[in-house]
């Protein structure tokens, strides 16, 4: 497997040299549902396809309430799911209330193996010409 990739051109106004300059950007595929992620676990397991997207769905909503909860959820190899909170400082602890909450919010960070396995991806440069497209010279 493989990473595409597209050549793009951005002026970049910033930094030592500015100008025009050209970087590599994702080029991704298509999304993948969770009745496909559903599918494709089912054929590589005993389970039917509804039995495995009931089970994806129970997943969905029990991280949720955990996190909503407050608890970091661990998920093996693909990593954790953890919560996070923003708040506002303020002089005394007195002061420290609901109301000096800004945001709370959910991080995903992957696990160690899986970010090593992500290091070693490969990059595959994607052909973005049109075929059959009639040049005009």
């Amino acid at each position: 497997m493989a990473v595409n990739y597209v050549k793009v051109k951005r002026t970049i106004s910033t930094g030592n040299t500015p100008g025009e300059k050209f970087l590599a950007r994702l080029r991704r595929g298509n999304d993948v549902s969770m009745n496909q992620v559903a599918e494709d676990i089912a054929y590589s397991t005993t389970l039917s396809p509804s039995d495995t997207l009931a089970v994806l769905m129970a997943l969905e909503k029990v991280i949720g309430r955990y996190v909503m909860d407050g608890r970091a959820v661990k998920l093996g190899y693909l990593g954790s799911f953890i919560p996070q909170l923003s708040s506002k400082a303020v002089a005394s602890p007195d002061e420290v209330d609901v109301n000096t909450i800004k945001r709370f919010g959910c991080r995903f960070f992957p696990s160690t193996e899986f970010r090593r396995n992500l290091a070693k991806t490969s990059f595959i440069e994607s052909d973005m010409s049109v075929k059959g497209l009639v040049s005009e010279e």
